[in-house]
């Protein structure tokens, strides 16, 4: 068992979502727990780099793209340095709490920044991992910038470094002397200004810094003087992300991406003083674009005087990540083509709740997210092929998902069915008033004919694709029904429940014929094996758990530490000449996954553990295996949507995989 792909992408993370490699070949970017090196060329390149315990809050790449830095959320409150080539820790520092807020490499790549949520600054030494300097009580940081060497009066660098940091109603300029281990600040005087500063980048020269704010404008500050020079508005939603670069004639450009998913380029000439007063805004068309999402990266990839093109690669709080060509904000932009943005990837920006493969095929599955979206993605490309969505302000988050390969079915928190089209996402109908509170389960029967749902107070409902009328209603269930199983001949389903009991039930004479009742704790997740007469179920009894159901007593249950949320299961097709009394089951192979993030493959013969995937760093919400049993895709609260490759042998157990990457 490895992990094939990682779909995501957290778009909120500081010190930039994501950055761009010195080759031009790589991104990187944290999902989840993980941090993520992709090739840009090749979708199916990928390289995870995995040290952490919680989600990854903040990564920088050092300029020259030797050093990875990532730091974390939680108790821990890790900074890992990784080696680019080798993606290997170099050095773990563990002297914050409460989580790592940011993370900064010098231009020269010899000092880290860290800052805790502990208001604790420290600069590290990137060659032996050791505190240079530590700041404790600092104001509430929300950005920093390296600006390089501090120059003294006659402009001459010195042995200090000089950076800024930002927050709620304070900028900072600071000086770090690495010989006597020590910082020491300077506030910015803004006069009655009062900002929240979100982004901070200086300028070629280092003789400025421009922050940007949540007030969706940027101030620019004279180093020398550490006096405010200009304020300057932009876009809405406030700057989350600013890159500075020298214009032809020694000025500054100034490019500002903001909450409304804006970018926009500025232009500021300096005078005889070497001082710029205002800052202008290019074109409309040719040096402004809006992406889906607030930008909260910005990366300079290339920029041509001569033609005045400006590349960039931009990540967005929706997941995405485009390439982006704009203009110089001079008298080119007059003549320069339309600005244009192209999608790289994307992902889901909340909580993945479901996900499921088309009965027979392999190529391609469907999930769907908190954050509204319901897609449908090709294994060979990890591309989306279609994608709906609805607001979740209005129905509530999507909660279970059947996918019948031309139809994707949903049930939401509203108590709503929708159906949407498979080949453009688009919203075919939608079944109001199915459950009080919400559907919490759903599956669609082989023949294409029905869909059966379950409720948060408990009914099993049978529902006609055609008319989209009820034509059986069940209630025996005291809570939330968690999941449901049809036969493959589509005459009974099993459901399971919050309320610890499991029904067979009869669709043609809609009556109960089996119930069975775990000891402890609710049902989470109920898989039915090949032969029909045995199920395995997880749930609050942090076990995984074998039934028959002939039988009023569970078969074997493995107790596992953890509570588990998903199951699911894979059965190799028995070969044409197998004994017509050969046990269906002897092959099976059963996938959890559960609130510590870890997929676990075990083996129904063996009854036991025969391997773990770690990639999660939140609880796993849905597993299913393809059809032909070659993959197994994970989704959980940490948005990302694993692909795991599973290896067989003949007899069905887990083959010799190669080593996972």
């Amino acid at each position: 068992m490895e992990l094939e792909h990682a779909i995501g992408f957290s778009g909120n993370v500081a010190s930039g979502s994501v950055h761009v490699h010195p080759s031009g070949d790589y991104i990187v970017y944290a999902l989840g727990g993980n941090v993520v090196v992709a090739s840009l060329r090749d979708a199916h390149q990928q390289h995870f780099l995995r040290g952490h315990d919680d989600h990854v809050s903040c990564v920088s790449l050092s300029k020259s793209g030797r050093y990875i830095v990532s730091g974390q959320h939680g108790e821990n409150s890790d900074v890992l340095i990784w080696d680019f080539d080798s993606r290997q820790i170099m050095y773990r520092l563990q002297e914050h709490d409460l989580g790592i807020k940011l993370v900064m490499i010098s231009d020269d790549e010899r000092f880290l920044l860290t800052v805790g949520a502990d208001k604790k600054m420290v600069a590290w030494d990137m060659q032996t991992g050791m505190i240079v300097a530590r700041q404790t009580g600092i104001k509430d940081t929300a950005c920093a910038c390296w600006g390089g060497r501090r120059l003294d009066t006659k402009r001459r660098p010195t042995t200090d470094y000089q950076l800024a940091t930002g927050g709620v109603a304070n900028l900072t300029y600071w000086t770090l002397n690495p010989m006597e281990g020590s910082f020491t600040r300077e506030d910015c005087t803004l006069g009655n200004q009062v900002r929240n500063f979100t982004a901070i980048a200086f300028s070629f020269d280092e003789d400025y810094f421009f922050a940007g704010s949540s007030s969706s404008d940027f101030t620019a500050v004279h180093v020398k003087h550490k006096v405010l020079h200009s304020t300057t508005g932009c876009g809405s939603g406030g700057v989350l992300s600013i890159v500075a670069m020298r214009t032809a004639n020694s000025g500054d450009r100034v490019i500002v991406g903001c909450g409304d998913g804006s970018i926009s380029v500025f232009e500021g000439q300096r005078n005889g003083a070497q001082t710029c007063r205002t800052y202008q805004r290019g074109s409309a068309e040719a040096c402004t674009i809006t992406l889906d999402g607030g930008v909260t990266a910005l990366v300079l990839r290339a920029a041509d005087d001569r033609s005045g093109e400006i590349k960039l690669l931009a990540g967005t709080s929706h997941a995405r990540v485009y390439a982006v060509q704009l203009s110089m904000a001079d008298f080119r932009a007059i003549s320069a083509p339309p600005a244009e943005c192209r999608m790289l990837t994307e992902g889901h920006y909340d909580a993945v709740t479901c996900v499921a493969y088309p009965p027979d095929s392999s190529e391609y599955f469907a999930t769907a997210s908190a954050d509204g979206t319901v897609r449908m993605w090709d294994v060979n490309t990890y591309e989306v092929t279609c994608m709906g969505s609805c607001q979740t302000r209005i129905t509530g988050k999507p909660t279970c998902l059947t996918f019948t390969g031309d139809v994707i079915f949903t049930g939401w928190e509203d108590g709503k069915i929708r159906a949407h089209e498979a080949e453009n996402g688009q919203e075919l109908w939608a079944i109001d008033h199915c459950h009080v509170d919400g559907v919490t389960s759903l599956t669609s029967s082989r023949n294409k004919k029905f869909l059966v749902s379950g409720g948060e107070h408990g009914e099993v409902r049978v529902w006609e694709i055609r008319t989209r009328e009820m034509i059986v209603n069940l209630k025996q269930h005291t809570s939330a029904v968690t999941s449901l199983c049809l036969f493959a001949d589509d005459s009974h389903v099993v459901s399971g429940s919050r309320d610890r009991t499991i029904y067979l039930w009869d669709l043609q004479t809609e009556s109960r014929k089996a119930s069975l009742t775990q000891r402890m704790g609710g049902i989470s997740a109920v898989i039915l094996l090949p032969d029909h007469v045995q199920l395995a179920t997880v749930g609050q009894e942090k076990s995984l758990t074998f039934w028959d159901l002939r039988e009023p007593e569970p078969l074997k249950s493995m107790p596992c530490g953890t509570e588990f949320l998903a199951i699911a299961q894979y059965s190799p097709p028995l070969p044409s000449n197998a004994d017509p009394s050969a046990d269906a089951c002897a092959s099976t192979i059963v996938a959890t996954g559960g609130v510590d993030g870890v997929v676990r493959l075990w083996s129904f013969v063996k009854a036991g553990v025969i391997a773990e995937g770690r990639g999660h760093s939140g609880a796993i919400r849905s597993l299913k295996f393809a059809p032909d049993g070659r993959q197994l895709v994970s989704a959980g609260d940490d948005g990302a949507v694993l692909v795991w490759n599973v290896f067989l042998d003949e007899e069905g157990d887990l083959g010799g995989a190669p080593e996972g990457r």
